[in-house]
């Protein structure tokens, strides 16, 4: 496999690995383990697809996707950072819901960056797919977020 697409398989499974040790959070609610155990699936389904994506452009001879090793790797190394904060216990409920976002907005813009390069519609597809599920989870969250303490937890502003 693309040694770029298999850091990418790599990213979507460590973040899902974030999202089911964050349904264990001692301070989450049922609400936010849910958002959490559906996002964690949705993970596992994008590391599916991008393998499948991968395989067919390995088949077709195909290597260059546009992607550069060292865009990927920054992602996987903060969504790891992440991940030994979630499993060292050194993010309060509000952290972990914060940490979640960032993760979802960064993962959207490389997506929508991904989506627009190299010349392999398999892969434009597949990253405006996944850009698009990510949008949804970072909606869902900020959400989330709006409603914590009250309603008085961080508004989010679109930028225009």
């Amino acid at each position: 496999m693309n040694s770029v697409l298999e850091i990418c398989v790599d990213i979507e499974r460590r973040v899902g690995a974030i999202y089911r040790e964050l349904v264990r959070h001692p301070e989450a609610n049922n609400e936010l383990r849910e958002i959490w155990q559906e996002m964690a699936e949705d993970e596992a389904r994008h590391a599916e697809r991008i393998q499948l994506v991968a395989d067919r452009l390995d088949v077709a001879g195909m290597t260059d996707v546009g992607l550069t090793a060292e865009q990927a790797q920054a992602l996987l190394d903060r969504a790891a950072e992440i991940y030994d904060d979630v499993v060292e216990g050194r993010l309060s409920i509000s952290d972990a819901v914060y940490a979640s976002v960032e993760l979802e907005d960064e993962f959207m813009k490389a997506h929508l960056n991904y989506s627009d390069t190299g010349g392999q519609p398999d892969l434009q597809t597949l990253f405006k797919f996944l850009a698009e599920e990510d949008r949804q989870h970072t909606v869902r969250l900020k959400k989330y977020l709006n409603r914590m303490n009250d309603g008085k937890g961080l508004v989010f502003e679109d930028p225009a």
